[in-house]
């Protein structure tokens, strides 16, 4: 206990100076986006607040985010040549999304360009490039290593994509993914203050309670400006920086190559990945694109069932926090990793089916059974 108190000193700073620069720089950047008519404009379909709100909020957390992870760097808490690479690549995703947020630029684009920073960090890092050999090498497959790193890179290149659009969807109410997202980094660094208790790693710990504890303070000091009634947005500029961040520290949780370790931290990460998967299989379903975009998320369905979109938003943070709760436990000693395996994959199986009989993976059957009201 002695030794975690010691770690949260001395990496409490870091979410510090994330918080108070995040938080005087959102006030900045929703000025600077009034003036050079940066706004996201209502369509009552999917964007469908009463007023035109500033977009710039991504910027704050990115400026934030960057300065943690900088001042760490400089006063030697980390090594750079393992942060830098990263801080790099965040600063790329967030200004692809900027860019989306300004000029909408095609999904194609967007795919390719965050492939190419997503990849070329990876490369850079060595980060996640064991994981098929963390599953399975306990099984006793032994892969050349061309094969094993070449088959770990596309999984993890698909992990940090995956994250970025998992939290650009849930990126939907105020207060939604900057909240949740907080919470998922402050499970990131309970996961990782445990490894570096017990020593895990001595270049990999402080890169993952710095990634986990700057996003936090980023994320939190964001919060205030959008909270419900929201003053600014994040955009796209700030839920895929909150993505990569999250998909980045999922792949070094895979460093020494014990996988009940990305097991927990996937857990964790478990309710943006619902609501991608719910919204992929229920437009799928429906004979729709599953990229075409529409207000029947899991968050929207719940504000279509009665609650307030603050409700919504709390249930939410009530969710994130069980997920984060299962995954420290499958990361126990005591786990054994196809233990932990069964455990996740059981969870999934029980959410699937809370889902089906709720009826969350065909809003629109549901609806029009639904009773009309009389007069």
């Amino acid at each position: 206990m002695n030794e975690f108190l010691d770690l949260l000193r001395n990496y409490g700073l870091v979410a510090g100076v994330a918080f108070v620069v995040t938080v005087f720089a959102t006030p900045i950047a929703m000025r600077v986006a009034e003036r050079t008519g940066i706004m996201d404009i209502p369509d009552q379909k999917l964007k469908p607040h009463a007023r035109p709100i500033p977009y710039l909020g991504g910027t704050a957390i990115l400026l934030g985010w960057a300065a943690a992870l900088a001042g760490s760097m400089i006063v030697g808490l980390t090594d750079w040549h393992a942060l830098l690479p990263i801080l790099l690549g965040g600063a790329a995703i967030s200004a692809v999304g900027l860019l989306d947020d300004i000029r909408d630029v095609s999904p194609r684009f967007r795919l390719a360009a965050g492939g190419l920073i997503i990849g070329t960090v990876i490369l850079l890092t060595g980060a996640g490039l064991r994981l098929v050999d963390s599953l399975l090498t306990p099984a006793g497959i032994d892969l050349p290593p061309v094969v094993s790193h070449s088959l770990s890179f596309l999984v993890g290149l698909v992990i940090v994509l995956g994250a970025c659009h998992s939290t650009n969807l849930i990126d939907g109410l105020d207060g939604l993914c900057s909240g949740v997202t907080a919470i998922i980094s402050a499970g990131f660094f309970l996961l990782a203050a445990f490894l570096a208790v017990w020593k895990h790693s001595q270049d990999g710990d402080p890169v993952r309670l710095v990634l986990s504890i700057a996003m936090v303070g980023a994320a939190i000091g964001f919060l205030p400006h959008n909270f419900n009634p929201a003053r600014i947005f994040m955009g796209d500029a700030g839920s895929t920086l909150l993505g990569f961040n999250c998909g980045m520290l999922i792949l070094l949780f895979g460093e020494k190559q014990v996988f009940r370790w990305v097991i927990g931290a996937l857990m964790i990460f478990a309710l943006p990945v619902f609501d991608t998967a719910l919204a992929m299989f229920r437009r799928w379903r429906s004979g729709r694109s599953i990229f075409a975009g529409d207000r029947s998320h899991f968050y929207d369905q719940l504000v279509q069932r009665g609650l307030t979109v603050r409700q919504t938003v709390l249930v939410c943070y009530g969710l994130s926090i069980i997920f984060g709760v299962l995954g420290l436990l499958v990361t126990l000693d005591a786990m054994r990793t196809r233990w932990a395996l069964l455990v996740y994959l059981g969870v999934w199986g029980v959410v699937a089916l809370i889902t089906w009989r709720a009826g969350l993976t065909d809003p629109e059957r549901r609806r029009a059974a639904a009773p009309v009201p009389q007069e």
